[in-house]
């Protein structure tokens, strides 16, 4: 069942390009049939496809090629001055035209925000010492024209480095340099964009996954059966209206990708000396239960630590080798890219921090158990979810056992603490219908209670 959303398009200007300095801009929101944005948490930018009814000849008089603005406004029409989303959108491509009759012409839009299009012709080569959040943060600004904010963000724990950016464009380096950033357990860190305001925002996944449900009181729920004692008049907007499990349990993945236990070592091309360990994803684990990142009440679903193979622990064998070839001292006192970070203990000794290979381990166990819901997106644009954010999800088990306890009837194996991934907004009419794509790494915590 749908419900009817508060929030509608206040405004939809197409803007032309003009090669004439006199551009037209004419408002086309009463025309569109359908708008779509799409967050991902692994890009820094948001896309977006816009469905309208052409009938009085806008592509032709416009001369559309695929390179014009699209401002778009959303809002409560009672609050027309607290707008939700106030977005500038570039036209990437026609996607679809089709004539509904000899009057009017149905047109299908891909839309990509403006810096997207700033990045496509610009390409870079620059030195940078510093640390690689000020490199992004450089680039985003200077190049992008984006100011990022840190809502969720410790700092990366590679120091200051010396990076020389060999010709890329602003967000390919951007995304290069990210890929070797990591917190000091080897958390990945995320530049996404913010669908609410016109910042980037950097964030790691230490501090995301130390952030608090934003329904910790209003868990979606995946069953008519389980009500809300505390506002019956907000449930409909937490029911999930569809679910389809991705990647569930796909453990023999993990194991081939050496995401469970695997064998690291590197050459330095500078001294000739070849290091190598063994790193288990229980070691992984165990310090992010150790940090706080994951709840010490929660039990982690990624794999089985008693699993045994030929009587031997599965995260003890290596099941991929991974070899580097790096070269120390390069730049003589400042670190490059490739090195590794060196970090302090408990009892300040020196230790070699492995944080490439655990960033590898960590990117693939944020794929494992991953799920995509539908849900009614109001709730969404009124806290103003972003991508990152975690998620409470209940799901009831398929015992048909005759306990009428709810709290027991919890699958609290399939239920928990999601981090959003991607969400998928859908616009027609006055319903809005939404999407995530979400992942867990812990069961529901042991205090849970509905």
């Amino acid at each position: 069942m749908n419900i009817r959303s508060p929030y509608s398009i206040l405004q939809a200007n197409l803007v032309s390009s003009s090669t004439t300095g006199e551009a037209f801009s004419v408002d086309i929101k009463n025309s569109i049939l359908e708008l779509q944005f799409f967050e991902n948490l692994y890009k820094s930018y948001i896309d977006a496809k816009l469905v309208f009814l052409d009938d009085s000849g806008l592509k032709n008089y416009l001369s559309m090629q695929g390179v014009e603005r699209i401002n778009i406004r959303i809002g409560d029409p009672d609050k027309p001055t607290e707008r939700v989303i106030d977005k500038t959108f570039f036209i990437a491509r026609i996607m679809d035209s089709h004539r509904t009759n000899d009057n009017s012409e149905v047109l299908s839009l891909e839309l990509v925000e403006e810096h997207v299009y700033v990045n496509s012709v610009k390409q870079i080569s620059r030195s940078f010492t510093e640390t690689i959040e000020n490199m992004v943060a450089d680039l985003s600004l200077n190049e992008l024209k984006k100011d990022i904010a840190y809502p969720y963000f410790s700092g990366s724990a590679q120091g200051v480095r010396k990076v020389i950016v060999p010709y890329m464009n602003p967000l390919q380096a951007i995304y290069w340099l990210l890929s070797r950033a990591t917190t000091k357990t080897g958390a990945p860190i995320f530049l996404s964009s913010d669908l609410y305001s016109d910042l980037l925002l950097l964030s790691d996944l230490d501090s995301l996954l130390l952030q608090d449900p934003v329904n910790l009181k209003l868990p979606y729920r995946y069953s008519q059966a389980i009500k809300s004692a505390e506002d019956q008049t907000l449930t409909p907007y937490y029911v999930i209206k569809s679910f389809k499990s991705q990647n569930d349990e796909n453990t023999l993945e993990l194991f081939e990708s050496g995401a469970v236990g695997s064998f690291y070592e590197n050459l330095d091309a500078g001294t000739g000396v070849s290091s190598g360990s063994h790193l288990s994803v229980r070691d992984v684990l165990t310090e992010m239960y150790t940090q706080g990142t994951i709840d010490n009440s929660t039990t982690q679903s990624i794999f089985d630590p008693s699993l045994l193979i030929d009587g031997v622990l599965s995260d003890q064998y290596n099941s991929y080798h991974v070899h580097q070839v790096s070269s120390s001292k390069t730049y003589n006192q400042f670190l490059s890219y490739h090195e590794e970070a060196t970090l302090l203990d408990e009892n300040n000794n020196i230790y070699e921090s492995k944080l490439k290979a655990k960033n590898r381990i960590i990117r693939h166990i944020l794929g494992k158990n991953t799920i995509d819901i539908g849900i009614d997106g109001v709730s969404l644009f009124k806290g103003k979810v972003n991508v990152g954010r975690r998620v409470r999800v209940l799901f009831l088990n398929s015992d048909q056992n005759n306990d009428t306890s709810l709290e027991k009837r919890i699958d609290k194996r399939k239920s928990g603490d999601y981090l959003i991934l991607a969400i998928g907004h859908k616009l027609i009419d006055q319903n809005h219908d939404a999407s995530m794509r979400l992942t867990k790494l812990g069961d529901l915590p042991k205090n849970f209670t509905i």
